[in-house]
């Protein structure tokens, strides 16, 4: 055995692999406080709109370590948690930050992504059915944060050097993306793209509760909206 070689494993081991386990530990903490807030926003929307309107169903659910659902009418707020450490595209303008020039660990993170789904998709398990991703939440080592998402959630999180983890972010973001799902329409489509159809088709809706919906409704991240220009 080479102990060049293998005294460089350690070494990568200490850099890459511990670094990593620390990373997804922080990312595990951060989602189950994430989780908690959306479990007491919901008791609070129950509380404070229920008794105005009791047909409006609102409820927390966590499906599992890694998912949980709030419901909010036809809507539902999905977030979820990956179990893998990334790391920026080395083009990402982060690399230009000198928060990460001094430490270049700093850029791995852990991500936690919102979705946005109807809520007649889950429940009648629409799987042709699409969500829109409405953010994610980019944890590195230290707890610092950014968010990459749409509408104000695209700008107001973007200094990873200064944003620590706290509960009224993350609050924050939570009511920003309930409020992204509430201003997202369902949108009629025109005559001539839904009047052809096959037997099969039809009978599949039907098993399926209804038409193919999507909550997507042409919207796209600047990162994407970029590399297709450059296509």
């Amino acid at each position: 055995m080479s102990t060049e070689n293998y005294n460089k494993i350690l070494t990568e081991f200490k850099e890459k692999a511990s670094l990593k386990q620390a990373i997804y530990r922080n990312t595990t903490e951060v989602f189950a406080l994430l989780k908690k807030q959306l479990a007491e926003i919901a008791l609070k929307l129950q509380h404070d709109y229920n008794v105005k309107d009791p047909s409006v169903e609102i409820n927390f659910k966590e499906h599992s370590h890694f998912e949980g659902q709030l419901k909010f009418s036809g809507d539902m707020l999905m977030v979820s948690m990956h179990t893998n450490i990334f790391s920026f595209d080395p083009s990402h303008s982060i690399f230009q930050s000198q928060y990460i020039k001094d430490d270049m660990r700093l850029n791995y993170c852990g991500i936690i992504y919102l979705h946005n789904f109807l809520a007649d998709s889950i429940k009648y398990n629409r799987l042709a059915d699409e969500g829109t991703l409405i953010a994610r939440i980019l944890i590195n080592k230290d707890k610092h944060f950014m968010v990459e998402g749409e509408g104000v959630l695209d700008s107001l999180y973007q200094d990873f050097a200064n944003n620590l983890v706290t509960e009224e972010k993350l609050t924050d973001i939570i009511e920003r993306s309930i409020l992204f799902c509430l201003d997202s329409d369902l949108m009629i489509p025109p005559f001539a793209q839904v009047k052809d159809v096959t037997l099969n088709q039809k009978q599949s809706m039907l098993v399926a509760s209804g038409f193919p919906t999507s909550k997507n409704i042409g919207y796209q991240f600047k990162s994407e909206i970029e590399q297709n220009n450059n296509i």
